[in-house]
């Protein structure tokens, strides 16, 4: 009786490590082939809340403000920047400095819906900045929506943290108008940031460092070859 319950249990350990290949085999197929092929699908679906679309470049539903209705609402060095007909307009050539244009008034909880154009070369770089504290136009810490190669879908911290969140190239290429218009929509809600470029969700972070209170503004980014950046729609509803 003891014999026989010692090859049984023989057998039974012989089959265990004769089917481990396999299972692990199987395992690997699930945790990292099947992951890796769905992924790009999953995060490059339009999950555009419906406070983010726009209407003729104008957002739907009501509390909205527009931020491009006068000049004498933003700061700007007008060799570089200028708001005409609702559309502000910023060149730089190569730059020892940035060059940034923002609001005067400082907003904590916000959504914001921007249509902007960046034109230059493949390097050419600029961002949405939010809850920015200028010290000068240079100088201009908190956050910015980035854009360019590299930082597309992006949330970058200007002069403190550095990148926060980043969004791969390889999707930001496949989302990303070049020279053209692109939409961002942006949720600050405390220290939870949130944004979406042309309908995808590229940043979702809770960043706790960051300020909870700031301008809105771009960037003209400094040495780089001559740049173009054109915002035709920034419209902003305060969250109370």
């Amino acid at each position: 009786m003891v014999c026989l319950k010692r090859n049984i249990l023989d057998l039974y350990l012989r089959s265990r490590i004769k089917a481990r290949p396999l299972t692990m085999f199987f395992l690997l197929l699930l945790f990292y082939y099947f992951p890796a092929h769905a992924q790009p699908d999953t995060l490059l679906k339009n999950s555009l809340p419906s406070a983010g679309k726009m209407i003729n470049d104008k957002p739907a539903g009501k509390g909205w403000i527009n931020l491009l209705t006068s000049a004498n609402d933003w700061n700007f060095e007008k060799a570089y920047w200028q708001l005409t007909n609702n559309i502000l307009h910023g060149t730089i050539g190569k730059e020892k400095e940035h060059h940034y244009s923002y609001t005067k008034k400082s907003y904590g909880d916000f959504e914001l819906n921007v249509m902007i154009k960046m034109v230059g070369d493949e390097n050419a770089n600029s961002g949405v900045c939010i809850r920015i504290n200028p010290t000068s136009w240079d100088d201009a810490p908190g956050y910015q929506v980035d854009m360019g190669k590299g930082y597309w879908g992006s949330l970058w911290e200007e002069r403190r943290a550095g990148m926060v969140q980043k969004f791969p190239d390889s999707l930001a290429a496949k989302i990303v108008k070049t020279n053209d218009w692109n939409h961002y929509y942006i949720i600050a809600k405390g220290h939870h940031i949130q944004a979406w470029l042309n309908g995808v969700k590229t940043i979702d972070i809770v960043h706790d460092a960051g300020f909870s209170a700031g301008d809105i503004g771009f960037q003209l980014c400094h040495q780089h070859n001559p740049t173009v950046v054109d915002i035709k729609s920034l419209y902003i509803r305060e969250i109370k």
